[in-house]
């Protein structure tokens, strides 16, 4: 007897009465707190030590310092000096929480003209728990640069600043978190290393983090008017869920999609009432899980319509709110912004995030008055990064050394 293997189990995760077996089996497993208060059922598992809450933060400023400590890192970083700290940010609804970040110093004297410079790296965390912080890997010895820019950076004579960005909660693809985090995190910058404050800064970030650098880029004229960025520049940029909805739920993308999903109704708690009984089970089971899990439970090609608690849960009201929340676009930065994507018009394009939508961003900032540079480059989501990397790194270069 043949048996059903991986397509057999995606289409029996569309079928109605699979469904609802499934939630039936889900509600049993449900312990009462979960069923409670099905919100923090979904939270990560908080960390305790440097990653302790701190308490009371209102009588906190955003970027103030709460703690500092010197880092001995597992990954390989001779003749650097690490630090990671945790500053008073707030979260999507302007309520103080608690981000933490990296700072990396290289020792050796910088010899080029004026400060040295500063990049604000935004990795692609795209994971759920706090382990996957960068703060958390690098100690650990865990962390992945993606795209590999840290070494060049680091040879250049830079500092780098790696930013939690996805937050107390790991809001992964909450865009005013992200922004937050980043902006708060170069005001705590400042006060660890006051001889940076005065430095050239430009922002990165790729997939993931592109979501951090495309918003933290947005939102600097209003939420951090007072810091100084030379430019940023963001590739293989999510900016539309709508589109995403499209190109990654019910294919083989459905996994980080499912984990975006999550992500969000971390800081949009009205999202949880869409998710069925199964749905919250997994959400429960997977909410520590890092990328490779998540990326890989794609091959199940997930439609979360299916296990959600309403038909057609996209088109909702709540989904809708929340699409239209996490869309950028609406403001503009005052930077200079070089975009890049993996483009059909090049080579194979981008199979996960479609590029139209970074294209509409590039118009509608531009028509805010944006100094906005958009590439089309060859390859897919992964070929593309790797592709752009060198014409990245002359970009910046420019941005810090001769602006």
């Amino acid at each position: 007897m043949k048996r059903p293997g991986v397509v057999g189990s995606a289409a029996a995760l569309r079928n109605p009465t699979v469904i609802r077996h499934l939630n039936e089996w889900a509600a049993r497993r449900l312990t009462p707190e979960q069923r409670a208060d099905r919100y923090a059922a979904i939270l990560p598992t908080p960390l305790t030590g440097f990653y302790t809450d701190p308490g009371d933060l209102a009588s906190h400023a955003n970027g103030e310092v709460i703690r500092v400590e010197r880092v001995t890192p597992r990954i390989p970083l001779p003749g650097m000096e690490v630090r990671r700290f945790m500053v008073r940010s707030t979260d999507t609804e302007g309520r103080p929480v608690p981000v933490t970040a990296t700072l990396i110093v290289p020792r050796r004297s910088w010899r080029g003209t004026g400060p040295r410079p500063v990049v604000v790296r935004n990795q692609p965390i795209n994971s759920l728990g706090l382990k996957s912080a960068p703060s958390y890997q690098i100690k650990r010895g865990t962390y992945v640069d993606v795209p590999p820019f840290l070494p060049f950076l680091l040879a250049r004579n830079y500092a780098v600043l790696l930013p939690d960005h996805e937050g107390p909660r790991m809001a992964y693809s909450a865009g005013l978190m992200a922004a937050h985090a980043v902006l708060d995190s170069v005001r705590g910058m400042h006060r660890v290393e006051p001889d940076l404050a005065e430095a050239p800064m430009a922002m990165d970030g790729y997939s993931g983090g592109a979501i951090a650098t495309a918003w933290a880029a947005q939102e600097q004229p209003s939420y951090a008017p007072e810091l100084r960025f030379n430019g940023a520049v963001a590739g293989g940029t999510p900016t539309d869920y709508s589109l995403l909805y499209r190109s990654m739920n019910g294919a083989l993308g459905s996994g980080l999609f499912a984990a975006a999903t999550i992500g969000q109704a971390r800081e949009y708690p009205q999202m949880v009432e869409l998710f069925g009984d199964f749905a919250l089970y997994v959400a429960t089971r997977i909410k520590d899980f890092p990328q490779p899990p998540l990326a890989a439970s794609g091959i199940a090609r997930i439609d979360l319509d299916a296990l959600a608690t309403v038909p057609d849960a996209f088109d909702s009201e709540i989904a809708q709110s929340v699409i239209a929340a996490n869309r950028p676009g609406e403001t503009a930065p005052t930077m200079p912004v070089l975009l890049y994507h993996g483009s059909r018009s090049r080579l194979l394009g981008d199979q996960f995030i479609p590029e139209q939508g970074v294209t509409e961003l590039v118009e509608r900032w531009r028509a805010k008055g944006a100094d906005v540079e958009y590439r089309a480059v060859p390859g897919e989501h992964m070929i593309a990064a790797g592709y752009a990397m060198p014409s990245v790194l002359r970009w910046m270069r420019r941005m810090l050394e001769t602006s």
